[in-house]
């Protein structure tokens, strides 16, 4: 399963028309993230793709660069989410946008982004293996949905326990590239479903 490719122009209009809380292109850097559609078969593959864009004083986006990840809650957590919520695994809505969404810190010792601002999410109690958003769309909480990497000085292929509603690179060499160009500075989220 593979995404297609997204021109910059497709990317910028589907983040300005389906996304909920885009309040317009503002100077700072983004992340729009492209998940992919996946069947009951592809669960736990690293399939989305994140853009990032930068957007300088000029109010314009400029592509910079993709990396291979996931947005969406690995296997683990789906079936074992009574370890930390009653109410079933996080799920991170999609069509949303939510701006200064993260800022650089740690995730488990290591150089990441965390989660700010609440970000919209759902529960997903079934415990299937398949991440669904299902229920109630909930939107006040911080839930530590960070970004960061997978492996370390590898490229991961299974998601697993990489992701309890974070946002994962697989590739630690695209990670790396990343964190440098990101340099400390806020970051702003876009999760869009995948499209024809």
């Amino acid at each position: 399963m593979s995404l297609r490719g997204y021109s910059d122009n497709e990317l910028i209009h589907r983040v300005e028309a389906f996304t909920q809380g885009f309040d317009g292109w503002k100077k700072g850097v983004y992340d729009c993230w492209v998940r992919a559609n996946k069947s009951a078969k592809e669960v736990d593959i690293f399939a989305d793709k994140a853009y990032t864009f930068v957007v300088g004083d000029d109010g314009i986006p400029q592509f910079r660069m993709v990396c291979t990840g996931t947005s969406l809650t690995g296997s683990w957590a789906l079936k074992n989410y009574r370890q930390y919520s009653k109410l079933g695994a996080a799920v991170l809505a999609s069509n949303q946008f939510v701006r200064d969404s993260h800022f650089y810190g740690t995730h488990k010792g290591y150089a990441a982004y965390r989660q700010g601002k609440p970000f919209p999410f759902y529960r997903d109690g079934d415990l299937d293996s398949l991440a669904e958003e299902l229920g109630e769309l909930h939107t006040n909480e911080i839930i530590l949905a960070n970004c960061h990497r997978a492996k370390q000085n590898a490229t991961s292929t299974i998601i697993y326990n990489w992701s309890a509603a974070c946002l994962v690179r697989a590739s630690y060499t695209q990670w790396c590239g990343w964190l440098a160009f990101m340099n400390k500075r806020p970051l702003s989220v876009a999760i869009l479903r995948e499209w024809d």
